[in-house]
């Protein structure tokens, strides 16, 4: 069986059986600009200029909320890294760490200088006891409001 491609991108076959008509002929993949223009999940809004300004700002909106809405900065009291911290229950807490903290924390250095992985490490000890100590001190919500501050539930 042979698969042909028209120059819209549609794909068809036939059996290799001898035909009446002529031969089926391999065509070339469709350029970039026809696969790009025919994706219907990601459209690039080319020839609506303020539209894609609205995506691009809904899609930063989107990012911020996903990636930081909710996180508090908080500060290691041993090492002084400076982490993200959400708590969303009393047995969930998301840690995000930037290369700076990482690079500041003693104990992820001695883990990886002993062959160890810092990525399987659930934290820092230390940092653990200072997340803890910020939501005592109320620094930190101790879990997720009712009502998400950025709407979206």
């Amino acid at each position: 069986m042979t698969r042909t491609m028209d120059s819209t991108g549609r794909s068809g076959s036939s059996s290799g059986a001898p035909s009446s008509g002529t031969p089926p002929v391999e065509t070339a993949a469709p350029s970039a600009a026809v696969r790009r223009n025919s994706w219907a999940k990601a459209p690039d809004f080319a020839g609506d200029p303020e539209h894609a300004a609205a995506v691009a700002r809904a899609t930063a909106g989107d990012r911020e909320h996903y990636l930081r809405g909710g996180m508090t900065e908080i500060e290691c009291r041993s090492c002084h890294a400076c982490v993200l911290v959400k708590k969303t229950s009393s047995y969930h807490t998301s840690v995000q760490w930037n290369s700076e903290a990482r690079a500041k924390c003693g104990e992820l250095e001695r883990l990886r200088q002993t062959g160890g992985n810092p990525a399987l490490m659930p934290t820092c000890s230390r940092m653990s006891a200072s997340i803890d100590h910020g939501v005592a001190e109320g620094i930190i919500p101790a879990e997720s409001p009712e009502v998400d501050p950025d709407g979206y539930w």
